[in-house]
């Protein structure tokens, strides 16, 4: 689960900026430009990984989906840029890490961490693209995805 959520930050970590930098933060305008085409790239290759995680019966065979979102990963870093601090991608992407154990509970667990994430990348896209403010954008989450609202 850990290489899955890593995956969803990459997007933060190339907006990121070096530790003791303190720019302002980007406009909502410019953050909006900037993931809507993260979450348009990123949602079919989600997809297609849950679509084959789904099959999966071995752990070679969970290391073979994992190569969908290791290449969208770099795609991503290649396309955005990763900042000149971060020498490598987030640890665990494109293959389970050590110990990993696939069963009957792991993969109901990948499973349901991937609809999730597809939902949430999903009700951001639409969000994002309709709105012109971060408060329409909270707004649009909270209405979207309730367990959004606490955030």
């Amino acid at each position: 689960m850990k290489y899955l959520i890593s995956l969803l930050l990459l997007p933060a970590l190339a907006l990121a900026q070096p530790p003791g930098d303190q720019p302002q933060p980007p406009s909502f305008e410019k953050f909006k430009q900037t993931m809507l085409p993260v979450l348009k790239e990123s949602l079919p290759p989600m997809k297609k990984t849950r679509a084959c995680l789904s099959k999966a019966d071995t752990k070679s065979d969970v290391e073979e989906c994992m190569k969908t979102m290791a290449d969208m990963a770099r795609a991503m870093q290649k396309r955005m840029g990763m900042p000149k601090w971060a020498k490598q991608p987030p640890p665990g992407i494109g293959k389970p890490p050590k110990g990993f154990e696939w069963n009957a509970k792991t993969k109901a667990n990948m499973l349901g961490n991937m609809d999730r994430s597809i939902a949430q990348s999903s009700a951001m896209l639409e969000c994002l693209g309709k709105s012109n403010t971060g408060d329409e954008m909270k707004s649009c989450m909270r209405a979207k995805i309730p367990a959004h609202a606490g955030h």
